[in-house]
């Protein structure tokens, strides 16, 4: 997945889920768009579980995304910031190579140091470093959740760099999420770049001696305040003896010839071409071919995990109401069923009928539609089923809607929600049981809500509480409130 498509997917999911009232994005965008999306990208296919989404699935949210990217892009402000690794890693090669280069020259002296030049100091550092990742194989990982530097810096240049045109409360999700998919691959990233910037500065230090060796001529000795000729002999014949078998070119093979190298007021040095060709086939194999490899496997590391589709699973809140849009279970009708509500005129209102009708969406999918039925009294627990619900055995689905005014009762409102699940919790559509609160206490209506809760679990079904038709908590998904026992 590219990850434009990915930030598509995080900047609509970010819009949908701030604005629960369709006032940034409307509701009939929303759905054009998924109609739209089956139509490109086929069926999603059912939700099973909490596996990881499928194939068509990703493919659907995909197409979905990108159908409404323009509207949440002026929702959520698109930051500015482009997120271009290529870009950033060139230009710190191009920086090392040149630092590389101008290292050699700041001197610029005829002679070359056998053992304290800087290809023995590039040696012994890489050396280090290897030493260093090693060790981190035997490590267990951490599980404390600390961001890296890298990671912390990016996400402050996302911040600052995201428009302030957009929505607050989107963009703050939107720019969270990000941050997220920003810290999985940001990591291995840096480290291709720091590999890569590494083999490039010791590609600008080989350039530099070369080039200067055109119109200089070098002289090859050594001296040392500690080591003897016997020491150098030790320390360079294992430097530079696999460069030696490769290339050909012979070593001094005793330790007179070694110390005939010192460097003495009378004996700067011997020609240093020899020389400069052992170190480079070292540096070769011991810098710029294992750190090219690092540096790749890094780079494919953080490109996989920058394609990576967001962590999201089958049971999400948010996958599965859109999975649930999309379902077209053809054309289902959904029995929508006022028991005992104060205000029996309510549900028959324009705006709560919208919102009812959007609720029957959401949950039982783009081809059901709610069948309203006129709401039964108190104390018709019985009779409601001849009476005003007669209609009812002809639809797939129901909706129960009770007043939060009212007290739950076991022999009232227990024998209707016991009767509602004989009858449709088999059915296709399934069952869901909501308490309208709008004209509620809001000082006692978390603890009437309670009492309801603890009513529905009593009988094995979840409530989903309503505010003039909606949900009155947005992060609670309507469809985890179905009922529907196979």
């Amino acid at each position: 997945m590219s990850p434009q498509t990915i930030l598509q997917l995080l900047r609509v999911r970010a819009v949908e889920e701030s604005d629960t009232l369709g006032e940034k994005l409307s509701w009939r965008e929303r759905e054009s768009a998924t109609r739209e999306a089956m139509r490109l990208a086929g069926k999603p296919g059912q939700a099973r579980g909490a596996e990881g989404l499928t194939g068509p699935q990703w493919r659907f949210l995909s197409a979905r995304a990108g159908l409404l990217a323009g509207t949440a892009d002026a929702v959520t402000g698109h930051p500015g910031f482009r997120m271009n690794i290529g870009r950033w890693g060139a230009a710190l090669c191009l920086a090392a190579f040149a630092i590389g280069w101008i290292s050699h020259g700041m001197g610029l002296s005829r002679s070359f140091d056998l053992l304290a030049g800087p290809f023995v100091l590039i040696l012994l550092w890489n050396a280090a470093v290897y030493a260093l990742l090693i060790c981190r194989l035997f490590q267990t990982p951490g599980k404390d959740g600390k961001r890296g530097w890298v990671s912390t810096l990016m996400e402050k240049r996302v911040t600052a760099a995201a428009g302030r045109e957009g929505d607050g409360k989107a963009r703050e999700v939107y720019l969270k999420s990000v941050a997220a998919w920003l810290r999985s691959w940001s990591g291995p990233a840096t480290v291709s770049w720091f590999h890569a910037g590494s083999a490039f500065f010791t590609l600008g230090l080989l350039a530099a001696v070369y080039f200067r060796g055109l119109f200089t001529g070098y002289l090859a000795a050594w001296e040392s305040t500690w080591l003897d000729a016997g020491g150098i002999h030790a320390i360079l014949g294992t430097l530079l003896g696999p460069a030696s078998i490769i290339t050909g070119i012979p070593l001094p093979d005793s330790i007179e010839s070694w110390d005939l190298l010192r460097r003495t007021a009378g004996h700067p040095g011997a020609d240093a071409g020899p020389w400069i060709h052992l170190y480079a086939v070292t540096l070769a194999g011991w810098v710029l071919l294992p750190r090219a490899v690092l540096s790749l496997s890094a780079w494919f590391h953080a490109k996989r995990r920058r394609s990576c589709p967001p962590p999201w699973t089958q049971d999400d809140p948010y996958v599965l109401r859109l999975l649930s849009l999309a379902r077209q279970d053809g054309d289902i009708g959904i029995a929508v069923l006022p028991f005992d509500i104060k205000n029996p005129a309510l549900p028959g209102t324009g705006p709560y009928q919208d919102r009812i009708e959007r609720l029957v969406r959401e949950v039982w999918g783009l081809e059901a539609r709610p069948c309203w039925l006129q709401c039964a009294p108190y104390g018709s627990e019985d009779s409601a089923w001849e009476g005003p619900w007669a209609e009812a055995e002809k639809c797939g689905g129901a909706l129960l809607l009770l007043d939060v005014h009212a007290t739950p009762e076991d022999e009232v409102h227990g024998r209707v929600l016991n009767a509602l699940l004989q009858r449709f919790s088999r059915s296709r559509g399934g069952v869901i049981v909501a308490v309208e609160c709008s004209r509620f206490a809001a000082g006692r209506l978390d603890v009437r809500l309670g009492l309801w809760q603890q009513f529905a679990q009593q009988h094995h079904c979840g409530m989903l509480p309503l505010e003039q038709g909606a949900a009155r908590d947005p992060s609670v998904p309507p469809a985890s409130r179905l009922v529907r026992h196979p």
